[in-house]
C-alpha cells in the first residue's frame, strides 16, 4: 500500500532549477476510509505555498482488481510554476529476470537499466506499461483519459531488489500559477500474473470503448492490400518491380506501393517543400495513371511534423510555428548524417507548415495518389512546446493532440474519400488516419533496437485500423538517394542475405503473425529476375497470398493468448544497419528467438486457429495444447483450434 502516500509537485521559476514538494513537507495528514474500501487522504499546509495549501489523493477499488486513482489540489499561495505532478508513486520489489513493459510494446530486460539512474518517458502509443516478474506478481499501470492529455512516467531501479514507478502530468503553464488544479484523468495500478497480453488485456476492455477507436468503424481502403512494396527512387526503379509483384500474384493478393524519393529534395532535406516532382509533374502523373490501371494503392511519402531549419524558406513560417523546448531551444534533429541539415518540429500552431501540406495533399491527390502518408504525426506530435509567441498554454495540456487532430481533419475534408495514414501506432488519430506504418516496432533488430517488440497494439486494437510497414530487404541492402553526397556510400556491399539469412525471413513472417499487412522493402528487378533471390522472392509472394488467404484472422480478428505454445529455439543473427548507418557504425548482433513465430486468433465468426510462420532453412517441430507437428522451411501454416481457451 506504500502507493497511497506517494506523490510530488515538481515546481520551478520561469523553467529553472526544480523545487519539489512531497507528503512530508505539508504540516498536516488526515486518511479516511469509506466502507466500500475506498481511501481519501489529505495533506494541508505549507510554509511556503499557503497554510491551506491542500493536497488530496482518492483511491478507489474496481471490480476488475484495479485500484484507481486521483489527485487535486487547491488554495496555492505560491509563486512558482507547478510543472509537473508526479502520481502515482509506485515502488515494487523485483528480481534479477524482470523485464520493463513499455507503452509502444518494447519489452526492455532490466540489464539495460543502470542502478540509481532515472529514465523518463513521454506516452506517444498507449496509456499503459507494465512492469514484468514473471513467475511472481508483476505491476501494471494505466491513464484513462479520453483527451489524451500530454503525460508520461519515469521509472528508476532504486537498488538491486526496489523499482520505484511514477505516472507524469505535464501540467499546462498559463501566465500566472493556478490556485487549484488536478490530474484531469484517473491513474490504476493493479498486481497480475502473467506477460505484455495479459497486461494489454487489462487496458483492452476500456481502449476500444473510446472514440478513437469506436469511430473507426468505417471502410477502411486499406483494408484488402495483401502486400506493400516500400519503393525508393525513380520511376524506372520504382515501378517495374510492383507491377511485376502484382502480375505475379494475379488476384491472390493486392499489391501497394509506399513511394519515397518522389520528390526533388534529399531526402530528410528541404521540407516541407516537395512539389515539384523529381522527374516532373508530367511524369509523375503518368506513374501514377499507370499504377491504378492495374488496381495498385500508390501513395508517397511526406513529413507531417517537420520543417527544415537550413532550407530557403525557414523564415517564411517555420520559425514562427516552431516547437521550443524547456530550455528555449527548438526542438530539432538531424536525421540526415550526410549534409546534417536540421528538421524543427511544428507545433499544432504552425498555420503556414499546415497551409502547405493542405496544398500539398491536394496536389498530390489531383495528381492520380490513392492514398497518403504523412511521416512523424503519430509519434512526434506529443512533444512539449514553450514557445512563448504561441497561443496555447506552455509544457503540459492537450493542445497538442487537439490541434494535430484538427490539422488532419481539414486534409480529410478538403480531400474526400482520400485516404491518410501516419508513422507509429497511437490512439488519439485513430478514427481519422486509416492506418500506420510500424517499422519501429518490426524491425528494431535492423534499427540497432536492442529490447524485444511485442505486438501490444495488435492484441488491443484490431479489425478497424491497418498496420504496415518494415525494412524487410532482401538483399540487406538500404536504398542510396543520389542526391546524397557519393562520398558517404559504402564503396563495397557484401552478400548480407547469406552472411545474415535469417534477417529477412524473420521481419517478414513476424509481420503477418502480428496480425499486420506484409510489406516488402526496395524491391528491384534484380530481386526478381535473379536466381540468387529466388527463395527470398518465393516467400514475399507466399506472404503476400497467405495473408490475404486469411484475412478473416489476420485483418478482422481477434489475438487471443499466445501461451501454450513451444518450439525449440536458436540464435539469430541480425545487421544493425540503416539508410543513414555509416560503414563504421554498422554491427551485428544476437537474439535468442523460438524458430517458429506463433499467434492464436478468432475470426468474426467465432471460429479460432493458431498461425505459424517459420523463418528459418530448416523443418521445425511445434507443439501448442495438445496439438503439434512440423512446419516447413521458411513457410506459414494456419491450425484449426477447438477453444479460445
Amino acid at each position: 500500500d506504500s502507493y497511497e502516500s506517494n506523490w510530488r509537485f515538481e515546481l520551478s521559476q520561469s523553467f529553472g532549477d526544480i523545487t519539489n514538494v512531497a507528503p512530508e513537507d505539508m504540516m498536516a495528514h488526515s486518511r479516511n476510509e469509506t466502507p466500500n474500501g475506498d481511501v481519501v487522504l489529505k495533506w494541508k499546509g505549507h510554509p511556503t505555498y499557503g497554510l491551506n495549501f491542500t493536497v488530496t489523493t482518492t483511491w478507489k477499488h474496481c471490480d476488475d482488481g484495479r485500484m484507481e486513482g486521483r489527485l487535486e489540489y487547491s488554495d496555492y499561495e505560491g509563486t512558482l510554476d507547478i510543472e509537473k505532478i508526479v502520481f502515482p508513486i509506485v515502488k515494487m520489489e523485483v528480481y534479477e529476470d524482470f523485464d520493463i513493459l513499455t507503452h509502444h510494446g518494447f519489452i526492455v530486460p532490466s540489464r539495460l537499466h543502470t542502478v540509481g539512474k532515472r529514465y523518463e518517458a513521454l506516452i506517444n502509443c498507449m496509456q499503459f506499461c507494465a512492469f514484468l516478474n514473471h513467475s511472481r506478481d508483476s505491476l501494471y499501470i494505466d491513464w484513462r483519459d479520453p483527451s489524451w492529455t500530454a503525460k508520461g512516467y519515469y521509472f528508476q531501479l532504486l537498488d538491486s531488489t526496489t523499482l520505484c514507478v511514477s505516472g507524469i502530468y505535464y501540467v499546462p503553464i498559463e501566465k500566472s500559477p493556478a490556485n487549484s488544479g488536478c490530474i484531469p484523468y484517473p491513474c490504476s495500478i493493479a498486481d497480475f500474473k502473467g506477460g505484455w497480453y495479459d497486461a494489454s488485456q487489462i487496458y483492452k476492455p476500456w481502449a476500444i470503448q473510446q472514440a478513437w477507436w469506436t469511430k473507426a468503424d468505417r471502410p477502411n481502403k486499406l483494408a484488402d492490400i495483401g502486400m506493400w512494396v516500400w519503393n525508393r527512387g525513380l520511376i524506372k526503379d520504382v515501378l517495374p518491380p510492383v507491377e511485376r509483384l502484382q502480375k505475379d500474384l494475379g488476384r491472390d493478393a493486392r499489391v501497394a506501393l509506399d513511394w519515397y524519393w518522389w520528390h526533388n529534395n534529399p531526402y530528410d532535406t528541404d521540407y516541407p517543400n516537395f512539389w515539384p516532382p523529381r522527374e516532373g509533374a508530367e511524369a509523375f502523373k503518368e506513374a501514377a495513371k499507370r499504377l491504378t490501371s492495374q488496381n495498385i494503392f500508390c501513395q508517397v511519402y511526406i513529413n507531417g511534423i517537420c520543417w527544415d531549419h537550413d532550407t530557403a524558406n525557414w523564415e517564411d513560417g517555420g520559425r514562427q510555428g516552431a516547437v521550443v523546448k524547456r530550455d528555449g531551444t527548438l526542438h530539432e534533429h538531424d536525421f540526415n548524417k550526410y549534409n546534417h541539415h536540421r528538421l524543427c518540429w511544428m507545433c499544432s500552431e504552425a498555420e503556414a507548415f499546415q497551409n502547405q501540406h493542405s496544398f500539398l495533399v491536394k496536389t498530390l491527390r489531383e495528381a492520380g495518389m490513392t492514398g497518403q502518408y504523412m511521416d512523424m504525426i503519430g509519434n512526434s506530435s506529443f512533444a512539449l512546446c514553450y514557445n512563448r509567441e504561441h497561443h496555447h498554454p506552455l509544457g503540459g495540456g492537450t493542445h497538442k493532440v487537439e490541434g494535430y487532430r484538427k490539422f488532419l481533419k481539414r486534409l480529410l475534408d478538403e480531400n474526400p474519400g482520400h485516404p491518410i495514414d501516419i508513422e507509429s501506432p497511437c490512439e488519439p488519430y485513430m478514427d481519422l488516419a486509416s492506418g500506420c506504418i510500424i517499422c519501429a516496432e518490426t524491425s528494431s533488430e535492423r534499427m540497432g533496437n536492442t529490447a524485444e517488440a511485442v505486438p501490444t497494439f495488435t492484441a488491443v486494437y484490431h479489425g478497424r485500423y491497418a498496420l504496415f510497414g518494415n525494412y524487410a530487404l532482401p538483399d540487406g541492402i538500404p536504398p542510396w538517394d543520389p542526391l546524397w553526397p557519393d562520398k558517404d556510400k559504402w564503396p563495397k556491399e557484401e552478400s548480407w542475405h547469406t552472411l545474415y539469412p535469417d534477417e529477412f525471413y524473420v521481419e517478414m513472417a513476424r509481420f503477418i503473425v502480428w496480425g499486420s499487412q506484409p510489406m516488402v522493402c526496395n524491391l528491384r528487378d534484380n530481386i526478381i529476375s535473379s536466381p540468387e533471390f529466388a527463395e527470398e522472392y518465393n516467400f514475399i509472394l507466399a506472404s503476400a497470398r497467405f495473408y490475404s488467404a486469411n484475412l478473416d484472422f489476420l485483418y478482422s480478428g481477434e489475438m487471443l493468448s499466445p501461451d501454450g505454445f513451444s518450439c525449440p529455439e536458436k540464435d539469430v543473427s541480425f545487421f544493425y544497419r540503416m539508410i543513414f548507418t555509416t560503414q563504421d557504425k554498422a554491427h551485428p548482433f544476437t537474439r535468442r528467438m523460438p524458430t517458429v513465430l506463433h499467434s492464436h486468433w478468432r475470426n468474426p465468426a467465432g471460429q479460432t486457429a493458431l498461425f505459424l510462420a517459420n523463418y528459418t532453412a530448416d523443418e521445425q517441430p511445434w507443439s501448442f495444447k495438445g496439438l503439434s507437428g512440423t512446419i516447413a522451411p521458411h513457410s506459414y501454416l494456419k491450425v484449426k483450434t477447438t477453444s479460445a481457451d
